[in-house]
């Protein structure tokens, strides 16, 4: 349900990544969600060039990741953007929005942060995810990054000493019913298993996934 996805971002891309944050004309974060009282924190605007230089080297690096396609089925991401949170900023608990006003309009089944900057850079911070009567909390290295379900509640800590940047995202799965989607993983692990002499076991195994796939794929 709660993944951790290291190194999402290599050496190179990160390094990339790092140099463009500075040219980053960042805003009031609250220009996306004026009647929140939660949120105060800093935010690319759209239109922003070098937010949309490291939008692209983040989506490349999700969608080519085996985890993201896995676990995610992703059928289309949101743009990211760049967040940035200073001393006392924070976001509190929030639910993320269920459909962003895209064309056409686009379902936020998970959730992504991609940090980047190391956690020795700010204090606080957490990214913090309500599981029941659970709190986990993620305070990840720079290119790892978090994938959740957006129906989740959650919130960014305060941040109390440093800057706290990070990439945020939302995809769009196939199949919306998260514990289909866990079954699909655990079907595909199930058939990396399995005995490479046992042809029937894993032509099995594959149709069980492709069908129950073809069921519950949006289309």
């Amino acid at each position: 349900m709660i993944h951790v996805l290291p190194n999402i971002l290599n050496a190179g891309e990160l390094a990339t990544v790092r140099e463009l944050i500075p040219q980053v004309r960042f805003a009031d974060g609250r220009i996306t969600n004026q009647a929140s009282t939660v949120k105060r924190n800093l935010q690319a605007p759209v239109d922003d060039p070098a937010n949309a230089r490291i939008a692209e080297i983040a989506r490349n690096a999700l969608m080519r990741h085996a985890d993201v396609r896995l676990f995610g089925q992703p059928r289309q991401m949101a743009r990211t953007t760049v967040v940035r949170y200073e001393p006392g900023m924070t976001y509190g608990w929030h639910v993320d929005e269920a459909l962003f006003p895209s064309t056409p309009p686009m379902r936020s089944d998970l959730s992504c942060t991609v940090f980047l900057n190391p956690p020795s850079e700010y204090q606080g911070g957490e990214l913090t995810i309500q599981l029941g009567s659970q709190e986990l909390s993620y305070k990840l290295q720079a290119g790892d990054a978090l994938l959740y379900p957006s129906t989740t509640v959650h919130q960014v800590a305060p941040v109390t000493q440093g800057i706290r940047i990070a990439a945020i995202t939302w995809l769009q799965s196939w199949v919306a019913d998260v514990s289909r989607r866990e079954l699909l993983a655990q079907i595909e692990e199930a058939r990396s298993l399995a005995d490479p002499a046992n042809a029937r076991q894993r032509v099995l195994l594959e149709s069980l996934r492709t069908n129950l796939f073809r069921m519950w794929a949006d289309t």
